[in-house]
This record gives structure tokens, sequence and C-alpha cells, in this order.
């Protein structure tokens, strides 16, 4: 087991050091409201953020608020999403009569300097993907224990494993033991 572990963290390394890129976005927030008239004003760009900002997010890992490590290969989807984004807001901008400035996106080509560099980036990764599904299990035992309907609950295990399964361009969930593990969601709500 212990050699398994280490075999699989010599490739995981292997692929960190062939191509990663981090996406580094700013999309801007609406004003703050003055009334409930103009925040009903404001909601399609409210929406408009929630959007970008997840369609971004799920590109990658997502490493802090606004920062995401993607796979180089994945630039063009950025591209692609980009424009998405933009396109949209020119759209709401149109027709809400709205002065949503663009989003700042920008995609960061590196390479790591040894293998150092992509032991400590794996393990960032690999611990935010940890913590997110510690957290997910966490509330999703919790609305267990309150009785939510387990069908709703369910579909949205399914939901977030989906989301966690797009973003994750090392397979972390399939080959990391202890990841494998906690993803048996569907377990809790069966």
């Amino acid at each position: 087991m212990a050699s398994e572990v280490a075999s699989l963290e010599s490739e995981l390394v292997r692929e960190l050091e062939q191509g990663v890129a981090l996406l580094v976005y700013d999309v801007p927030w609406p004003p703050r409201p003055k009334d409930k008239s103009e925040r009903k004003q404001l909601s399609p760009w409210f929406s408009w953020y929630d959007w970008a900002t997840s369609m971004l997010r799920t590109l990658g890992y997502p490493l802090q608020y606004s920062v995401v490590l993607i796979d180089e290969a994945r630039v063009g989807e950025v591209e692609e999403a980009v424009r998405r984004i933009e396109d949209k807001r020119r759209s709401l901008n149109r027709a809400f009569g709205l002065d949503i400035p663009p989003p700042r996106v920008s995609v960061i080509r590196f390479s790591l300097k040894g293998r150092e560099d992509a032991e400590a980036l794996l393990a960032i990764v690999r611990e935010g993907l940890k913590a997110t599904l510690q957290a997910f299990i966490e509330d999703i035992e919790r609305q267990l224990r309150e009785g939510r309907d387990r069908t709703r609950l369910q579909e949205r295990v399914r939901e977030f494993v989906r989301k966690l399964q797009r973003q994750d361009f090392l397979n972390l969930l399939l080959r990391d033991p202890e990841l494998r593990d906690l993803l048996q969601l569907e377990i809790l709500t069966a």
C-alpha cells in the first residue's frame, strides 16, 4: 500500500511538472445598493457574477478566492469561458441598462523549478480537495440528522461530485485512496 501511494505521488508530481498554469480573475462585483429597488435592478449583475465566477472556478483546482490551478492544455477552454462571460455581460448591459465593467481574466503559464515545487503544489491541491469534501460531508450529515429529504440530498451529492470531477484534471478523486474513500458520499444518503 505504501509503495502504491508513493508511486501515485511520483506520477502526479510528474504530471504537475509537465504543464500547469494559474487562472487569475477579477470579476466586477455590483456596487452596494442604496435600497431594495436598486437591489432588484442590480439582480442580473449579481446573477452574472455568480455564474461567471462559478464557470471559471470549475476549470481547475481553486487555490484561493480568484486563483485557479489549471492544466495548461485547458487554456482554450478558458478563452471560450471568457468569451461566453463577455457576451453575457454585454447582453445584460444592453437589456437592463447596466454598466458592468469587463472582467479581467489572465492565464499565467509557468514551469515548476523542481520536484519539491511540484510536491508542494500537489499537497496544496490535495488538501484543498480534502477540506472541500470533508466540509460537504459534514453538511450532508447535518442535513440528514435534521431529517431533510433524502432524494434532494442524493441529487445534491450527485451534482457536487460531477462538479468536482470536472475540476479534477489530475483525477485525484479516483487515484488518491484517502480522497476516494471520502468520495463515497452516495453511501450517506442511501
